[in-house]
This record gives structure tokens, sequence and C-alpha cells, in this order.
């Protein structure tokens, strides 16, 4: 399912680009976001918002969240959580510097804050923006790239291509949106519109942009969701302690009967069936045979801490309600601040458990039967909610801190436990796919200017009958659009010692040059 809208005006289409919530499938996933924070559940009906495949009526995760806390320098706790959205941490919009929130301009702007675009409506921009009479598509038209500073916004919001380097979004400048995938949907929340009635946590006083992207292909992409999250810092407050979590409830088909796991080489966490058959029961379609395993892999920063609790245990072992409760689980301690020990269920009065402090709970492989996982241990199948924590690091105002992830899913194995396996390695494919696309480094997808000069490339004869040659000072990669938005070729990793020589047929071509710095935009003409 997805939101369509009739060509009418681009005024019209400043009321009706956004809503509340957005369904991701560009892929073989379908991944239900909402601009509250909670993502791949549908709240309105209580259910699970997460299926593989998209088409089936079967789901693996049913919730999940970001949880954000830090101590400021008088050792005072904050904190913004969700589990459920039974109570709100987040809130709809970016961060407004004179409080605007309930200001009819930024409930007109930002009270339904999910933007989605897709790369066939950039690149048909990109071919298009010059031609007498364009009028951009609402996913470009509307992309927040600039903030309304009247209402305490900051100028610049959600990260776009600026071609021309004027600091303004401008679509009919060729301006477009700076996302990642073949479909991206861009979240703004921020966490100090009202009380935080989910942790009754003090607010952080920050900004947080999620970008979840997918890739349409026939690989490990084709069931992955990446997760872009920028934490910023909008406040006075300086925070020396400071920790992000992703909370994920993963239930494989029915929840009754799964596992969860965690990689740290891997910087992983996950969820499996317990045994190789997955019944359908209490209203959930179950996978069957061979059911999949989804998990989650940091690829930017090391995940830190990674544990489990339950709906059903007794306290402290079962969900946290309270924002000093979050901060232990999300200090590898349980819910009273009793840390996590090794073997058992994670405490030392459990079965199999000891009194050896741990930061990972069943961090052993089931497969193998080496080290401590629930198969080991031989536990009882239920549901299973998780966390996984990344790197503590420090926000000042005014800085941002950045995290990607992705969720995984594999069912290349032929039993359950085979599926684990075969989710770790696809942890590796997704890590490596990462390394690799250096454009798209975390840090990198920034909300500023691009600061590449357009002079630093010389491309001639421009027109051309065929022959181009480029020249530059910096290093860049090149991708060559045709008229229509259609990637033709790509040139990675260029020289600034090099000239290029191409051989293109006739027509109107776009070289988009990509540096460390940012992305410019040339048209290239080649004549008869």
């Amino acid at each position: 399912m997805k939101i369509y809208f009739t060509l009418l005006s681009l005024l019209a289409f400043q009321c009706f680009s956004q809503d509340s919530t957005y369904i991701l499938d560009h892929n073989s996933v379908a991944a239900r976001l909402m601009d509250n924070g909670m993502l791949f559940q549908n709240v309105s009906s209580g259910t699970a918002a997460y299926s593989v495949p998209k088409d089936s009526l079967t789901t693996v995760i049913f919730s999940s969240s970001i949880w954000i806390g830090a101590t400021d320098l008088q050792g005072n706790l904050h904190m913004a959580a969700l589990r459920y959205a039974s109570g709100e941490d987040f809130f709809s919009g970016p961060y407004s510097t004179n409080n605007s929130y309930n200001d009819s301009l930024y409930l007109q702007k930002y009270d339904q804050s999910i933007w989605a675009v897709t790369r066939a409506e950039i690149n048909f921009h990109m071919a298009n923006y010059w031609t007498p009479g364009y009028v951009p598509v609402p996913s470009i038209a509307n992309w927040p790239g600039n903030g309304d500073v009247s209402l305490g916004v900051v100028s610049n919001l959600a990260p776009f291509v600026d071609m021309n380097s004027d600091n303004i979004n401008n679509p009919l400048d060729g301006d477009y949106p700076d996302v990642r995938g073949d479909e991206a949907a861009y979240i703004i929340l921020n966490d100090s519109k009202g009380i935080h009635t989910e942790t009754n946590g003090e607010p952080l006083g920050i900004e947080v942009h999620i970008m979840a992207s997918q890739y349409a292909s026939t690989d490990f992409l084709d069931s992955t969701t990446f997760l872009n999250i920028r934490v910023f810092n909008r406040g006075v407050q300086l925070y020396s302690n400071v920790k992000f979590g992703l909370f994920m409830d993963g239930d494989i088909g029915n929840y009754a009967d799964d596992y969860f796991g965690c990689a740290p080489n891997k910087d992983m966490m996950y969820f499996y069936n317990g045994d190789m058959n997955d019944e359908s029961d209490g209203g959930k379609v179950g996978y069957g045979l061979n059911p999949p395993a989804v998990g989650v892999v940091s690829l930017s920063k090391p995940m830190t801490a990674s544990g489990f609790f339950t709906s059903t245990g007794n306290f402290p072992y079962s969900d946290p309600q309270t924002a000093s409760q979050y901060w232990n689980f999300m200090s590898a301690q349980w819910a009273n601040g009793s840390p996590w020990t090794y073997g058992g269920l994670g405490y030392p009065s459990s079965t199999g458990g000891s009194n050896s402090p741990t930061n990972f709970m069943f961090d052993g492989n089931p497969l193998t039967g080496v080290a401590w996982s629930e198969v080991t241990n031989n536990n009882p199948m239920g549901d299973r909610r998780g966390i996984m924590v990344m790197q503590t690091t420090s926000i000042f105002p005014d800085e941002m801190s950045c995290y990607d992830m992705a969720v995984i899913y594999s069912r290349s194995g032929g039993t359950n436990l085979q599926n684990v396996q075969s989710l770790m390695e696809t942890a590796d494919s997704v890590k490596q796919f990462y390394i690799d696309q250096v454009t798209y480094n975390c840090n990198q997808v920034t909300a500023e200017t691009k600061e590449i000069i357009e002079n630093d490339f010389s491309i001639y004869p421009n027109p051309s009958t065929g022959n181009v040659f480029i020249e530059s000072p910096i290093d860049y990669d090149l991708s060559i659009y045709d008229f229509h938005g259609r990637l033709i070729q790509a040139v990675s990793n260029q020289s600034f010692e090099k000239s290029v020589e191409l051989n293109l047929t006739q027509g109107v071509y776009l070289f988009e040059f990509e540096t460390i710095t940012g992305k410019i935009t040339r048209k290239v003409i080649i004549t008869d």
C-alpha cells in the first residue's frame, strides 16, 4: 500500500504531501513507518507491520523504535524511548527554539512528518528540471530541505543536493533530495513538544531524523531495509554520556515459539524460531517449515550491549516502565540495576546462570552449539523483545550523532538454525556493501550546502560529437544519466591525475560528480 496524489498544482501539494504513516515496499519487504517514532507496527490495529514477502500475511517484526538516553553535567538523566506507542516521548516535526509546536503554521508544515521519494523520481527530475513548463512531483517539490526559521526551526533541515550552492532548496534550480536506495522515507521528530508519557523521562532537546531506504535487487538487498538515524542536539545541554539503542519485538510469524540471540563480532541482534516449524496460532500466520530469521546489524558504530526481556517475566526481567529502568537496560542491566550475567536466562538464579556480568546475552551460535545460546540452554520458547546499544558518545549543543543500521532477513537455509547461520552471512554481505558504498558514509549525508566547486570539473568539448574529456583537480565518482533519468554508465574512483574519455551517442546527458565534499550535476550535449 502506498500514498498517491493527483497532480493539481504545487499549491495543493503543500497540504497533501505528508502523512503520519507510510509503507516502504520497494523490494520484497513491506515496512510500516510512523511519524511518532514507531517502526514496523500498525498501532491502530495493534498488529505486526514488517512483512516478508511483502504480499504475504507473514511478518517477522511486531514493533521497533529508538531509545536515546543521556546524563548531563549535573548527572541528571534525560530519556526518550518507545516500545508500543502506549505513550509519547517523540513528537512529529523538527525542534523549535521558540516553542512554536502548536502554531497553526507549524502544524500545517510539520504535524505529519514523513516524506518519501524514489530514485526514479529523482532521476526524472534531474533530466527535466530545466524543461519549460516542468512541474516537480510532490516528493521533490515538498522536500523539507529548508526549515522555517520564523518557527524556530533550523534553516538547513533535510539533506538535499544544492545545485547552485545558494543554500536554498529550490527544485526549479535542479535541487533534489539527498537520499539512499531506490526508495527512501524521511521522518523528522523532536522530544521537546510535550511531556514524556512513555518513560516519564526528562526531554533531551533533540531532533531526530530517520531515513529508511530500500533497494530493489535480486540478492540479499531485496530483503533488507536500511536505517540512517541522525540525532541533533538542538538544546543547550552538553551530554557527556549518551546511549543510543534500537528496541525490537521480533515475532517470527507466530510469536509464541521464538528465541533471541546476538552476535557481538557482527554488531547484530537477531530473532529466530525456536523449532523447525512455525505454526499458525492465535490469529498469527506462521511460516511453517524452514522458518526465517530476522536481525538488525549496526553498520557505523560498534554494538556495546545487547539483551532481551519478555512480557511474561517477573520484575526486574520484564519490560521497562520508567526512565531509569530504560537506562538500566541500555547499560547491560536489568530494570532494578542488577547486571546481566552469563548463562541461563541472564541472571544468577536461572537454570544455567552464573555471577559473571556480561554485556551480551546469548552470544553463541545456536547452529554449532558453541557457547551460550537459547538452544544450548534449552530455554522454553516464547515471545522475545530485544535491545541493542551502540557506542556511547558525547553530544555538544548544535552537534549531531549518526547511526547506520540495516534490518536483515534470511530464509535460505533448510532449518530454523541454518537460517540463523545464513543471517550471519547476510550481515557480512550487508556490511561489505555499506563499506563499498563510500559515498553513503553515515556522516556524509548532511543537511548542509554542498561545498563542491563547479569549476573543479572541466568537460570538453561541450557540446560534443561523441568524445568527451573530463579533467579535475580532485578525486571523484561519476554517474551518467540519460535525458529520461536512467543511469547508463558509472565511473568510480577517478584520480585528479587522469582525464576520462567517454564515447556517447547523440542526446542530452547529466553528469553527476560526487566527491568527499558533495555532489554537483552538469548537463552535456552530444550532437551528430
